[in-house]
This record gives structure tokens, sequence and C-alpha cells, in this order.
């Protein structure tokens, strides 16, 4: 016995069945859409996309934390020298560096020892790379023995192993393309951070479990927690490192955002020595007349005036100053050795204080030797974290198909 429905044909009937079913269906997948879910896929996808540039941004940025030390060890012969009494005039030093160099412009800057025991070096702005913008950090690098005036050897800055390593680690040797994708790297890393801390975020009663590796436990779920220790030790590291990366990468997004928080004062350009025709001074009573007014600052770097109205630009660190490369500037008159400017960090306002904080946490030396090693050892992270993911995705890939394939057949 057939039920009819009045004026409903068999396919219009047959068309709301199927319709009924399908949002049902619809209705039912929905319901099971979790935030767990979504950040679980959230996380797969951007780990996927962002593997292998995240290891590169790892290692790099473990081996960059102690650049200096290793290309010292690296290049010994051209950075070492034993220790004399005294050194030479530091203007007697340019002229013999000036021999040496291939580049026929004064130089740019002197690079101060960090240690009585390293060379002068003399650096010379080179060419910039092709396609680049914005400063031009290529220099030629002559160095000296500042006791004896021996040049102890030049390079093109880009040719050290140290310098590869840093293009690498920040554009990935493509230039501002390069830079662009790494900027978006560390955006992206915070998210896979926040979202590995959500996902790892344990019940009350588990705490102390999800901080360790189940002794004894199969491959598959010690595979699963080293992947989720590995990144929750680390979690606090990796957030640091990938907002400063940001900074570095994509600072037209970072600088405003901050300066709208707490506006920024720019570095002061265009200090001028007052043109009297007299004798330009030496680069020591420079030094001495801010040593005097700075008991105790460490000279890093001196830019030598250009023109009869530049000015020597000092970059120099206060003994209390977090970042190892100071961000106390003096602009000082050729002339006199008058102070026309300086640039305190001391005295700056909350935005530029925090952008101040950008490259000690980047390197970790915002807590000393300490925070050094946390760096350097989180940067292995991203690799431990990929082959363990990868391996946990490519496990559960192939159990959910061979579930499906199950399904299929037994369907049949």
């Amino acid at each position: 016995m057939s039920t009819s429905y009045p004026f409903v044909s068999e396919q219009k009937l047959s068309d709301k069945l199927v319709s009924g079913s399908f949002l049902g269906n619809f209705k039912t997948a929905f319901k099971k859409i979790t935030l767990r879910k979504c950040l679980l896929k959230l996380h797969l996808y951007i780990s996927l996309w962002l593997g292998t540039l995240l290891v590169i941004a790892g290692v790099t940025g473990s081996l960059l934390v102690y650049e200096h030390t290793l290309d010292k060890w690296l290049n010994p012969d051209m950075m070492s020298v034993a220790v004399g009494e005294r050194w030479l005039p530091i203007a007697d030093l340019v002229v013999i560096a000036n021999r040496v160099s291939p580049i026929p412009e004064p130089p740019s800057h002197l690079q101060m020892p960090e240690d009585p025991s390293e060379a002068l070096i003399v650096r010379y702005q080179a060419a910039a790379m092709p396609g680049h913008k914005g400063h031009n950090h290529h220099f030629h690098e002559v160095m000296v023995n500042p006791y004896t005036g021996q040049v102890l050897g030049d390079r093109d800055r880009n040719d050290a192993l140290m310098t590869f390593i840093l293009r690498l680690h920040f554009s990935l040797l493509a230039g501002d393309f390069g830079k662009l994708v790494m900027g978006i790297t560390s955006l992206l890393t915070l998210v896979l951070t926040v979202t590995g801390i959500y996902l790892w975020w344990p019940k009350l009663g588990k705490i102390k479990q999800a901080f360790l590796i189940k002794r004894n436990a199969s491959s598959t779920r010690f595979n699963f927690d080293l992947h989720k220790t590995t990144g929750i030790y680390t979690a606090i590291v990796m957030l640091a490192v990938a907002l400063s990366g940001v900074y570095f990468n994509l600072p037209q997004l970072f600088k405003p955002a901050v300066n709208f928080f707490s506006p920024l004062e720019d570095m002061p350009r265009g200090i001028k020595s007052t043109a009297n025709g007299g004798k330009v001074i030496q680069p020591e009573i420079v030094k001495a007349n801010i040593q005097a007014a700075y008991p105790g600052i460490q000279i890093q770097r001196i830019f030598l005036p250009v023109g009869e109205n530049g000015s020597y630009m000092i970059s120099a660190r206060q003994s209390d100053e977090l970042r190892s490369k100071g961000s106390t500037s003096f602009w000082v008159d050729q002339y006199d050795g008058a102070i026309l400017a300086v640039r305190d960090p001391k005295k700056f306002n909350a935005g530029n204080a925090f952008i101040n904080l950008q490259l000690p946490l980047h390197s970790g030396e915002i807590l000393g030797t300490p925070g050094r090693i946390a760096v350097l050892v989180a940067g292995f992270a991203p690799l431990v974290m990929m082959v363990t993911g990868l391996i946990h995705w490519l496990k559960k890939r192939k159990a959910n198909r061979a579930r499906r394939a199950g399904l299929k057949a037994a369907a049949i």
C-alpha cells in the first residue's frame, strides 16, 4: 500500500528528502566544528608552509647569537693581535689602511676593538647590492694592528661566512623580496606559537604530565611528547624572537603600531660643525672628550666627518645598557671637539625604549649570558618540531586513509 502526498510529484519529494538529508548532515558536521579543531588546522597549515623557513631562521639565528666571537674564531689571523703598550695615532692607522683598500674614497667609519687583543677594522662604503633599497650595509674592511700598524688582511664584508649567515637569516639571500618573506614568516610564527600554546594547554589534573615526556612510551607517543614539550619550553623565547623579527623585517608595520601608542623620535640628522677653516682634530681627542663627559663609556664606532661642515658621529655603549651594540650616539664638532648633540637611550620615551629593546630581545642578551644561551638552544627547536610534527601528521593521514578505505569497503 502506497502513501500519497497531495500536490507533490515524486521528483519533488525526492529532492526534498535529499535536501533535508543534506541539511541535516551539514548541521551535524557544523556542530562538530570546534575552536580547537579550527586552531589545529591553522597550526598545521602554517607549519607546513613555514617549516623550512623556520628551520633556516632558527639555525642561522642560533649561530648569530655569537656572531662576533665566531667571526674572530674563524679568522684569527685577521682579527686577533698581540696586546702592545699603546696604539699608534688613529690618523696614521687610517692612512695605512687607505693604501690597501681598493675603494678610493675615504673610510666610512672605524670599528673599534671590543677587546685589547682585537684588530682595528677600517670600513669603506662599497657599492650597494643590485636592487637594494634603504641604508647600504655593504662594506670593504681592512684589519690593522693598532699597536704596530701592520695590515692583517682585508675583505669584502659580504664574503665573510658570518655575513652570509646573517643575510640568509634576514632575507634568504633574496634582497627585499626575501626580507618580506621572512617578515611574514615572523608574523605567522607568532600565530603558530600562540595556537601551539592553546593546543598544548592541559586540564588541571594533567599539568605535570604536559611538561614531561612519558617514560617507556611507544614511538608515536614519544614523538608527540617531544613535539609538545619542545614547543612549550621554547614558547616564550619564540614569541620574543618572532616579535622582534617583525620589527627588523617589517618596520613599515611595526613602527606605526608603536607610534600610535607613543610617538617615535627620529635619529638626529644634519648635525654640522662650524666651518672655521681650522685644523680637524684627531679622533683621539673626540674619544677623550666623550669619555670625560661619560666616564666608563665604551666607544664602539667612529664615523669620520664628511666635508668641511661634517661632524664626527660616535656610536657608544654606556655600562648599564642592555644592548651589546650600544645605542648611545654623539655628534662632535670636527674642529673644536665640542659635543653638538647626544642621543641617550636613558632619555628615550616609551616608544623609542621599546624599539631599542628589539635587538637584545632578538639575541637574548636582554637577560645576559643565560638569555643568549636560551636563544641559541631555541633556534634548533623549529627543526625538532618540524620533524616530529611532520611524522605525527603523516601517521595520522595514513590512519585516516585506512579508516576511510575500511568504511568504503563496508558500505559496498
